[in-house]
């Protein structure tokens, strides 16, 4: 009989950013990385405590996460008694989920464990230290303190354990994105936005502290799952190796994606002693969360994609000349979300932000392609109060009635790759040039720039005087068909529309344009906070 068990990790990210500070953040993704993964980590410790040797084992162990597999009930018992206790005192507050299963076989075994842990999750756990009514509470989490910091006054269990990882020497977890050829060590690595010109401080541009959070997450990894299992239907006995194969592929992948971001995009934006202009707070597995200053933060998606699925290729050549599993697919790709916001603004909303973010870019990828989804992109520039709701966002600030008819300022979704039936990251760019350029801001041109950010009762008679006043110039006249040409590329809007934009596939009744991602974009290079570019809710009469 084959005992299995499954942890996992839950609300990581609201684990990560829960008090709001970057020292705090790095000091929890420090935790995490050492619970499971690292030289001397937790899972280690406990396998070491208990005496398991080589009677369970681990086809998967990163993230936080792990799949155990053992012939002997008691010893897995004994295991994981222990593993939650060390684990709950070494990251208290930290939700988790825990399932257990037994079969004949591998597979067996592991379908009953994963329903008993969708069983447990979601499972209320009590918060220890309990607290009374009259008990100390942070000012950051409303826990129950249980210790005082000079700065912060009373601190949670979760807040003290997190510190206690802020500083530590080795840091296993950053030496995954940092290149093999270049000396970075932890030191190398910012901890605080809230000073400037101490030793660890965050080197912003000048005085805009414009930040981007990118939250990366892999496609396609569910259909690969789906393939081993089918492999190990026809071999049981291959559920371990075949397992362990594939977390390392994923693994490696994404690490060799997060280095070459480094070495293309971060270091050479580094200025002198000066840390590095980002600070990474998760890679587990496929999941990837990085701050990257505001400026540096598309080009840091685009090299991070690009090496993502180059990586991918390789490993899974290697991988299908190593196994019998069939159909692999040539790539992986990435769907990503990033937030622009100030330093100051919650983090701990943010992120929420842009997991739905990276939501939408996978599922828009996959509409368009459901086998073999692109690498894909949605972004939200934070110009007021940060809101964590992406489709109420787009509601109340990104649309607009006009006639009937809802006009969405952004396309959500922008694609990496060179596909011509999808609106490309490229053209985007291109635009935010185009429509950037100083010369561009000045006389006729500016009703365009601030187009977006007017009541539409006479938005189509000014949007042709603007094309009107472009073509009658002759210095302009280049420029109006560079934009056109782009906006048909983009959106499908052609010369003759009465307003810049296009039909959306997904609603007949919705027209969508790019323009206020390219003002957005626009926004972030000069680092403005607000502009005359954002965006207002107005209504046509």
């Amino acid at each position: 009989m084959i005992h299995a068990s499954i942890f996992e990790l839950d609300s990581i990210q609201s684990y990560l950013f829960s008090s709001g500070r970057l020292r705090d953040v790095a000091g929890a993704s420090e935790l995490l990385d050492q619970l499971t993964e690292g030289e001397g980590n937790l899972l280690d410790q406990v396998a070491r405590a208990v005496d398991i040797s080589d009677k369970i084992d681990f086809p998967r162990r990163a993230g936080g996460a792990f799949y155990a597999f053992t012939e002997n009930k008691n010893l897995l018992g004994r295991f994981l008694d222990l593993w939650t206790l060390a684990m709950q005192q070494q990251a208290p507050g930290v939700a988790f989920s825990l399932g257990i299963g037994k079969g004949e076989r591998y597979l067996d075994a592991f379908d009953a464990a994963r329903n008993d842990l969708r069983a447990d999750n979601g499972r209320e756990r009590p918060c220890l230290p309990l607290a009374a009514p009259v008990a100390g509470r942070s000012r950051r989490t409303g826990l129950a303190a249980v210790d005082w910091a000079d700065k912060d006054g009373p601190v949670d269990a979760g807040t003290v354990g997190k510190k206690r990882f802020t500083d530590l020497a080795k840091a296993g977890f950053l030496k995954r994105f940092a290149p093999d050829e270049v000396d970075i060590g932890w030191r190398d690595w910012p901890t605080d936005f809230e000073s400037t010109g101490k030793a660890r401080s965050f080197p912003f541009r000048n005085d805009d502290r414009t930040v981007a959070l990118i939250h990366a997450d892999g496609n396609g990894l569910g259909s690969l799952l789906l393939k081993i299992r089918d492999a190990v239907e026809r071999n049981d006995g291959q559920f371990v190796n075949l397992y362990q194969a594939f977390s390392r592929v994923v693994v490696d992948v994404t690490k060799e994606a997060a280095r070459e971001a480094t070495r293309k995009v971060l270091l050479p934006a580094r200025s002198g002693d000066e840390c590095l202009p980002a600070r990474p707070i998760l890679l587990g597995g496929d999941d990837v969360t990085v701050i990257v200053r505001g400026d540096l933060a598309i080009d840091y998606c685009r090299v991070f994609a690009e090496a993502f699925e180059q990586a991918s290729v390789r490993e899974l050549d290697a991988l299908r000349e190593k196994t019998d599993i069939d159909d692999l697919p040539a790539r992986l790709s990435l769907g990503i979300g990033v937030v622009f916001l100030r330093a100051s603004q919650p983090f701990h909303m943010a992120i929420h932000l842009a997991e739905a973010l990276t939501g939408e870019a996978k599922k828009t990828a996959k509409r368009h392609d459901k086998d073999d989804p692109d690498s894909s992109l949605a972004f939200y520039r934070v110009t007021g109060s940060l809101v964590d709701d992406y489709d109420s966002i787009v509601e109340r600030a990104l649309t607009h009635e006009i006639g009937g008819r809802k006009y969405i300022d952004t396309l959500g979704t922008y694609f990496l790759s060179d596909s011509s039936n999808t609106p490309r990251l490229d053209d985007l760019l291109a635009l935010a040039k185009l429509l950037g350029a100083d010369d561009m801001a000045r006389g006729p041109t500016r009703q365009l720039m601030t187009l977006m950010g007017h009541s539409k009762t006479d938005v189509k008679r000014r949007y042709g005087r603007w094309r009107r006043l472009m073509a009658a110039r002759n210095d302009e006249r280049a420029r109006l068909d560079d934009y056109d040409h782009l906006m048909r590329r983009l959106s499908n809007v052609d010369e003759e529309a009465s307003l810049p934009y296009g039909a959306d596939d997904s609603a007949p009744d919705i027209l969508r344009s790019p323009l206020g991602d390219a003002l957005a974009l626009i926004g972030v290079a000069r680092g403005n906070t607000t502009t005359g570019a954002q965006t207002a809710k107005g209504k046509v009469a």
